[in-house]
């Protein structure tokens, strides 16, 4: 691995700078501008014009574009064009261009080619989605809602783009810089708004906080004696990078210093989350990276991680409280709710709607209710009847909308995911490390969905496509992700 070692770092790119650079501004300039719904218009009119002209110019150009919106983008609603997000634009502009670019070629037939089962399986997705928005339709559920329902299963036409554009290997080290200014952005972002809450510098429900939640769709919680979670969607990819990384690390030889940094990074994301959901999907994913791993290497991994998650959450605790808190009885408390719903407010809602959600599911139970149904249920803290679409159990939403049929085709999608995973492991004598930190991260993503609907989010579904891609390529593909892994931190040697 020599050669590796003598190769100009991946990371160490005036590119990365340049994304972080993207990732801080776009989010100052969607707060400068909230409420400014012509002036969003116009930018991104222009940035679809210039979007299209770049993908004629060159089609990967337009791709870096999409992936960067995807990853640096948060929820996708930064700017929006009288309710249409750009993700939304870029996206469907993409696919629709990709798709006409190559009926004008003459090409189309051959870019529709992958996997036959990922083919068929990919394509039953897309059927049941329609099936289940005209179904949807037809049951007089609100329109806008079956849309923002339908949008992240369109997502799934990313499958056919990705699958030949993630071949090139400037496309996969543009991937790398993405993600890992991903991480290092996250945790910027999430440290400044937990900084600008603890310190009393801003007050729940002012401006920032209106544009948090509305905008960037997250939520700040004041958990007391100045501890605040700091909830965003892009968190949900930070329990597979953690995963991830530690597969890495279990590897016996000498890693960079910065995967460990980087790995700290993401642990410190999920302090400031303090998700119950998240922190068991990642003991389970630790459990999975016991596979093929050794005994010492995994437990020493293991056991090193927690210590700094439960480190890193100790010390945001006692600085937040001026050393009166640990932070141990709130992260306890916590999880105590999980058997005691009564004594948390989210938890005792979330079990609250179990009982309307199953007595829907009773209703339509193959074919499902149709995208963009919505449950009516008595609160327990307002005394209220409330509506909403919001069902906080992911699998349990999954069977209301798509039904048995829909839900089953779905889990047949993700077994054959696992499946493959699983044959490029065993077919490797060494180095299984990225598959199994990718099956991992796999499973940890399922055990999310229990409470979250993670595999109906657009991240969620992108972090699929992903994974698809890599999994249907021949193992071949590894001898040339492998050059990669180990060219990320290095510095360039004379």
């Amino acid at each position: 691995m020599q050669k590796f070692l003598t190769t100009k770092s991946i990371f160490l790119d005036k590119q990365t700078l340049w994304l972080f650079v993207c990732f801080v501004g776009i989010r100052i300039i969607s707060f400068a501008l909230a409420g400014h719904d012509l002036i969003q218009a116009m930018i991104l009119f222009a940035l679809m014009m210039v979007f299209a002209m770049l993908y004629f110019k060159k089609m990967e150009y337009a791709f870096y574009i999409l992936l960067g919106e995807l990853l640096l983008g948060g929820a996708g609603h930064f700017l929006e064009f009288y309710g249409l997000s750009m993700r939304t634009i870029l996206v469907f502009t993409f696919i629709f261009l990709w798709v006409a670019h190559h009926i004008s070629t003459r090409e189309l037939q051959n870019r529709l080619y992958i996997d036959r089962k990922i083919f068929y399986i990919f394509f039953s997705i897309v059927g049941i989605a329609i099936i289940t928005a005209l179904l949807g339709l037809s049951y007089g559920n609100n329109a806008t809602n079956v849309i923002r329902d339908l949008i992240p299963f369109s997502y799934f036409l990313l499958l056919l783009p990705f699958y030949h554009l993630f071949q090139e290997e400037k496309t996969q080290e543009y991937i790398i810089r993405l993600l890992t200014v991903f991480l290092l952005g996250g945790v910027f972002f999430s440290l400044f708004v937990y900084f600008l809450y603890s310190s009393e510098l801003g007050v729940l429900h002012d401006s920032f906080y209106q544009w948090f939640r509305d905008v960037s769709m997250g939520k700040i919680t004041d958990m007391g004696l100045g501890f605040f979670r700091i909830v965003a969607p892009e968190h949900l990819l930070a329990v597979p990078g953690i995963l991830f990384i530690s597969s890495l690390l279990m590897r016996d030889e000498k890693h960079h210093k910065a995967w460990r940094v980087l790995l700290t990074l993401g642990l410190l994301i999920l302090v400031l989350n303090l998700s119950r959901t998240y922190f068991l999907a990642m003991v389970i994913g630790f459990l999975v990276l016991k596979y093929k791993h050794s005994w010492k290497r995994w437990f020493r991994i293991t056991i090193g991680t927690f210590a700094v998650y439960f480190l890193l959450l100790i010390s945001v605790s006692l600085i937040s409280s001026f050393g009166t808190s640990s932070g141990l009885g709130m992260f306890g408390f916590r999880f105590l709710s999980m058997a005691t719903p009564q004594i948390e407010t989210s938890t005792y809602t979330r079990t609250a709607l179990l009982e309307p959600i199953f007595m829907m599911i009773k209703k339509h139970p193959v074919l499902g209710n149709g995208l963009g149904s919505e449950i009516n249920f008595f609160s327990p803290l307002t005394y209220e009847q409330i509506k909403t679409t919001q069902f906080e159990w992911g699998y349990l939403e999954m069977a209301t909308e798509l039904g048995i049929l829909g839900l089953s085709i779905f889990l047949i999608v993700i077994c054959f995911i696992l499946y493959e995973l699983n044959k490029k492991i065993q077919s490797l004598s060494d180095y299984h490390d990225f598959y199994v930190g990718l099956l991992a991260g796999l499973i940890a993503l399922l055990v999310m969905n229990f409470t979250s609907p993670i595999l109906y989010h657009v991240l969620g579904v992108f972090c699929l496509v992903t994974i698809i891609s890599v999994v249907v390529k021949p193992i071949s593909i590894f001898e040339k992700v492998l050059p990669l892994l180990y060219r990320i931190f290095n510095k360039k040697h004379n």
